[in-house]
């Protein structure tokens, strides 16, 4: 069976007028006749900075005040779509009929892509729906990071736009649509020229001119035996292209098949091959900001020379260091021994460590004082981690006398069910402290070590309080529950909410979904666990449906560009909850 694939589709056309921008516009708006578009069909906008606009006052308030040249890119339009297979799997020949639910879903995720991608610079996205296969126009004013015109440095070049494509297919691939092969020479084929060579490969048989008179024949077997005779070769002609055309077309699918099965294994490398490549320019910016002046330069700057039969000893008249790495000694007067290059300053002109600091500065410049800086309180902050314990944490005391009045919050004001929140409490995951707040415990991931609390008020009329227990290590541990599959299952997809409460909501609305989902309370990405997640092909950023929420869930997926934006009908999950309840 033919296994058809889901190709994602990006093309991009610059254009450097205001005319053919406003023509463009209005093809798009179908503000004049378009042939092969059906007009009983509505066309959907996506996203519209002004209504009462048009396209080229929406674009000058993007370009603001600036020179615009002579030969400047005024705009980029961006078409996205798919194969027709993916709009219309069971008949792709179908023009013009699609599946509501998967168009919806490319909108949406198109959508994100681009307020995402080009934050700021997306003036106008329409789908249309009134030709043969769904598709979004896309209008992009090419800022670059200082606010000018630069279509270059979004757009030009073959890595740009093949980053490009890279970006968009990671956008919908969550939705079964992949990325064509990387560097493929295929080209689209004239249609008037497809047509021609089907025709000129066709094996034409004319039964008129072939067939033999009945009188030639003195009964039907006869007759019969001599149509076999004069129509078998030619049919033999054609069995024989068919069976090779077979052979093609099935040689055809494998090697395609191949190479999208090498495209797979080359994206999965080359996002490995960058991760390296990140963590190893990290180490090396680490390594240099807190690589020291070496001593055996300070040393020389103060005046000591190399020991003439000592290696590693420097003198003078009044001292005898031996250097080892970072590491010194004084043999000679009142014996000291230390590490680091303001520590020697100071042993060695018996000043205090702000007058070490200047003389660095003036011997060794900036950039090499701040290293010695850096390594300096390093290496003091090794000796305070070393001598001193890091505290634990100390989770609020429980106060099970006003534990009925937080379940009767939880349940009763916020709609959550009671056998969850009572499942919850039995595993001390939830309880009340003192002044009846409700204690949401945070966990490390995946040992499930509690190194937090999350606090939320319940007591009185709209309590609206809540933060964080003292000592709780946000980077260490986050609420977390894991609902659906069966208690050995694997873990299949992480869901994100700003609070504990909305993690529960969304993991009740969400009841249905079989597999297995964790549900973890992360209200900002600061605080995320990266590594945790990036072994999840789906991320869900199920923030409130609102700016902030948006900011949030932009944030999530640079770090992690498998995330989707789910967001709630109502302005929270939990309003959404109660709504429905």
């Amino acid at each position: 069976m033919l296994v058809m694939i889901n190709f994602a589709v990006c093309r991009i056309q610059k254009i450097k007028s205001w005319a053919s921008l406003i023509n463009s516009a209005m093809h798009v708006a179908r503000a004049h006749e378009i042939e092969n578009a059906d007009l009983s069909v509505k066309n959907v906008s996506l996203i519209d900075g002004a209504n009462d606009k048009d396209i080229k006052e929406m674009f000058m308030e993007k370009i603001g005040a600036q020179k615009i040249r002579s030969n400047a890119v005024l705009a980029v339009e961006m078409l996205l779509t798919a194969s027709p297979q993916y709009f219309r799997p069971d008949n792709p020949e179908q023009a013009g009929f699609y599946i509501q639910e998967r168009v919806d879903n490319f909108a949406a995720a198109c959508t994100d892509w681009l307020l995402n991608r080009y934050y700021g610079k997306v003036v106008q996205a329409i789908m249309h729906l009134d030709e043969s296969t769904p598709h979004i126009h896309a209008y992009i004013v090419p800022l670059d990071s200082r606010g000018k015109l630069n279509a270059r440095e979004l757009f030009h070049g073959r890595y740009k736009l093949s980053e490009l494509l890279d970006s968009f297919a990671r956008a919908v691939e969550h939705l079964g649509i992949e990325r064509g092969i990387k560097g493929s020479k295929a080209k689209h084929t004239d249609i008037k020229k497809y047509y021609a060579a089907v025709n000129s490969k066709s094996y034409h048989i004319n039964l008129e001119d072939v067939l033999p008179d009945e009188e030639e024949a003195a009964s039907i077997s006869e007759y019969r035996a001599l149509i076999k005779k004069i129509l078998q070769p030619q049919l033999d002609v054609l069995n024989n292209q068919l069976v090779h055309q077979e052979l093609k077309l099935r040689e055809k699918r494998n090697i395609e098949q191949a190479a999208q099965n090498s495209e797979r294994e080359r994206r999965q490398l080359e996002a490995r091959v960058q991760g390296l490549q990140w963590t190893l320019e990290l180490w090396e910016s680490q390594a240099n900001l807190l690589r020291d002046i070496p001593l055996e330069s300070v040393a020389y700057q103060l005046g000591l020379h190399p020991h003439p039969k000592y290696q590693g000893r420097w003198v003078n008249q009044n001292h005898t260091i031996s250097i080892t790495g970072s590491r010194f000694y004084d043999f000679i007067g009142a014996q000291h021994g230390g590490g680091g290059a303001i520590d020697l300053v100071m042993h060695l002109l018996n000043c205090n460590f702000r007058e070490a600091v200047a003389w660095l500065h003036d011997t060794f410049g900036e950039s090499d004082t701040l290293r010695a800086v850096s390594h300096h309180a390093r290496t003091e902050a090794e000796k305070i981690i070393a001598e001193e314990k890091p505290k634990q944490f100390v989770a609020p005391v429980k106060d099970e006398s006003k534990w009925g009045d937080v379940r009767s919050y939880l349940v009763g004001a916020r709609k959550l069910p009671a056998a969850l929140i009572d499942n919850l409490h039995a595993a001390g995951l939830i309880y009340s402290d003192e002044k009846q707040n409700a204690i949401f415990l945070m966990r490390s991931l995946p040992d499930g070590e509690v190194t937090g609390a999350y606090i939320r008020g319940t007591y009185g009329f709209n309590n609206t309080f809540h933060g964080i227990a003292k000592g709780s290590k946000l980077s260490k541990g986050w609420f977390h529950v894991s609902v659906g599959g069966e208690p050995e299952s694997k873990i299949m997809r992480a869901v994100l909410a700003k609070s504990p409460i909305e993690a529960l909501s969304i993991a009740v609305l969400n009841h249905s979904l079989l597999e297995k989902t964790i549900y973890i309370a992360i209200d900002s990405p600061q605080c995320m666990p990266v590594e945790f997640l990036s072994y999840f092909k789906e991320v869900v950023a199920a923030y409130d449906n609102d700016g902030v929420g948006d900011e949030i869930a932009g944030a999530v997926k640079k770090v992690l560009p498998q995330t989707t934006r789910l967001k709630p009908s109502s302005g929270d999950w939990n309003q959404q909850l109660v709504l429905m309840r």
